[in-house]
């Protein structure tokens, strides 16, 4: 596998909420795709799971007094995806039926992915209200 990343502002994977209030992505946690091996499926991401990224933000901020309505929710009551990486190089995103060109172009603009191969996919477990499990702890 080559990484041709000469030209790009190095792309990146990883997973991140969207905020309709504040039409906005929040929660990213992202990293450069080249700094990453591919794993055993042929894809590169990161290992932060949203459940675990949620459950940390809400102890994070109940400790500090600062819950907001929003980290009072389950975390995949909130539009979420995330970005991987296949070995043909091209990125995909990974998110729910609530996706639009809007949503892709912030997605495109925080993963520095304007410049390469790109796909958006479609899948049941990026949908709201759906995830690994429908707990909330």
């Amino acid at each position: 596998m080559s990484d041709n990343f000469e030209n790009q502002e190095n792309p990146k994977v990883g997973i991140f909420w969207y905020d309709e209030a504040s039409d906005d992505l929040f929660g990213v946690s992202a990293v450069n795709a080249q700094e990453l091996s591919f794993n055993e499926h042929g894809t590169k991401t990161i290992g932060t799971l949203h459940k675990a990224w949620w459950k940390k933000q809400h102890e994070r901020a109940k400790a500090k007094n600062q819950l907001t309505s929003i980290y009072l929710k389950d975390y995949t009551q909130i539009p979420r995806g995330r970005i991987f990486q296949r070995k043909d190089e091209t990125f995909e995103l990974f998110c729910g039926s609530w996706i639009n060109e809007h949503i892709v172009e912030l997605v495109k603009d925080e993963f520095n992915l304007w410049n390469v191969s790109f796909e958006v996919k479609v899948d049941t477990h990026w949908e709201i209200g759906h995830g690994w499990s429908e707990e909330y702890a």
